[in-house]
């Protein structure tokens, strides 16, 4: 027994190689084609049970789709043929109140049918289905207009008490099933919602990054202020209002809750609405971010600058609202740059005469009658007598009555101390402002004369009611 060279060894193996019997070559080979084809027939058999399951969950979700769409056909065609058993029969829920509240919307719906108001298209824009909960919105044309409701369905398994296997109308799913949050951010705005309201959101998002922008444009802002937050809900009751957690989130609530617009991303109400809030924030913002204090003249100045600044941004891009509200006949008299003047000037218990003195260098009692009949003052004093009714509805607050009232003179103090009392006063109707007349007397005391007109019992009562200009502001004087 010798050493092998390396190059005897691979001789040796390369003899072994070339010596290999080809039969066994060929069955080497035809074992390799034997094992593919059995791979790729397994492959097929389990691609082609895939695409069984997956043809049959269509097959399913397609049958069920379509069971519900033919159910939401039965229920609009018992709408519009006035078919109230068959209507019924289509409502379930275990709440005593729905089947009430589902006849009072088909009492509704004939209503609107009778006065030849609203076409039922049964046009289903839109169906989703999850296991067994179903969500349908649906087009109705209302007063030539295009309208979206957002029906919820359940799909019974057995049929129960009533025997209603299948879909069935039920209670409104908005906490869980009116889609994912979804988030859309802007330059300084962020808006938040659900899947249903993405169309509101998309268009909201942009008008608000706007809105944002210039209202701090237009109030001139001595800092950026903090992102705005917009937070659209499915709730009841709706409301457009300034979170309690957080005063830079206003929360929306969408209008697909009740009936929406389908040919407007957002309905015109509540887009002046939410544009008269963010114009609110930002003069609260520019003014000290102090809340004006409960029943002031701050109070109403607040809300009267906040409508002005949101129909500005309403207007567009360049525009200055001057219209014929309180601003903007101060605008008018004043210059575009009075608005500004008074924010700034608008402290949480400023009195009238703080902020328009400010715009006009003089006090209020120092003004002529015809520089003040210019002003528009209807508003401020239709506020004045909604304020009084509102205060003689609350516990303890005769004080702040009181203080509406001129004290300085003994049957207006008079008058406000019977009243305070007086049961048959706070229940009659709020009187209406007409026409307000300016004067002032030989002892150069300013009065304020409303033609006012209240109906009770069906019948118009005029009255005129006078102020008397003091302490800065319109004390009630009659």
């Amino acid at each position: 027994m010798g050493i092998r060279l390396d190059w005897q060894v691979e001789s040796e193996q390369t003899q072994v190689r070339a010596t290999e019997d080809p039969e066994a070559r060929r069955q080497r080979h035809r074992a390799r084609r034997r094992l593919l084809l059995i791979v790729l027939a397994i492959g097929a058999v389990v691609a082609l049970l895939i695409a069984a399951v997956i043809w049959r969950l269509e097959a399913v979700d397609s049958h069920y789709r379509q069971d519900l769409l033919d159910t939401v056909e039965i229920e609009v065609t018992a709408l519009r043929l006035g078919d109230f058993p068959g209507y019924i029969a289509i409502q379930r829920s275990t709440d005593p109140n729905f089947a009430l509240e589902q006849s009072r919307e088909f009492e509704a719906y004939q209503q609107l049918k009778q006065a030849h108001r609203v076409e039922l298209t049964g046009e289903v824009l839109d169906v989703t289905i999850d296991d067994l909960r179903g969500r349908v919105v649906l087009e109705e044309v209302i007063d030539g207009v295009p309208y979206k409701v957002v029906w919820f369905y359940w799909y019974y398994e057995d049929g129960g008490e009533r025997d209603q296997a299948g879909w069935r109308r039920v209670p409104d799913d908005l906490a869980y099933f009116w889609g994912e949050e979804q988030a859309i951010e802007r330059d300084g705005v962020r808006v938040t919602y659900r899947d249903l309201d993405e169309q509101m959101a998309q268009a909201l998002a942009d008008r608000a990054e706007g809105w944002w922008r210039r209202g701090c444009e237009i109030a001139r802002c001595a800092a950026p202020p903090p992102d705005l937050h917009i937070d659209i809900v499915a709730a009841r009751p709706p409301a457009i209002e300034w979170s309690a957690s957080d005063p830079w989130t206003l929360t929306v609530t969408s209008p697909l809750i009740d009936r929406a617009r389908a040919d407007v991303p957002i309905p015109p109400d509540m887009e002046r609405a939410i544009a008269r809030q963010i114009a609110a924030r930002l003069v609260r913002y520019v003014a000290g971010n102090a809340a004006p204090v409960a029943h002031s003249d701050a109070a109403w100045l607040h809300t009267e600058l906040g409508n002005w600044l949101g129909a500005t941004l309403l207007a567009g891009e360049g525009a200055l609202v001057s219209d014929s509200s309180f601003v903007g006949t101060i605008i008018n008299q004043y210059g575009p740059d009075a608005p500004v003047t008074m924010i700034a000037a608008l402290g949480p218990g400023a009195v009238l005469n703080d902020v328009v003195a400010a715009v006009t260098g003089v006090s209020l009692p120092l003004l002529s009658t015809d520089q003040l009949g210019d002003l528009n003052w209807r508003g401020f004093f239709q506020w004045r007598l909604d304020l009084e009714s509102r205060l003689l509805a609350q516990p303890d607050s005769g004080g702040t009555f009181l203080s509406l009232y001129d004290l300085e003179t003994q049957s207006a103090a008079n008058e406000a101390a019977l009243r305070i009392e007086d049961p048959a006063y706070a229940a009659r109707p709020v009187p209406q402002v007409g026409t307000v007349a300016i004067t002032r007397d030989e002892n150069s005391q300013t009065y304020a004369y409303v033609e006012t007109v209240r109906v009770e019992n069906g019948v118009e009562v005029a009255e005129t009611i006078f102020w008397r200009l003091a302490g800065g502001t319109w004390k009630r004087a009659s």
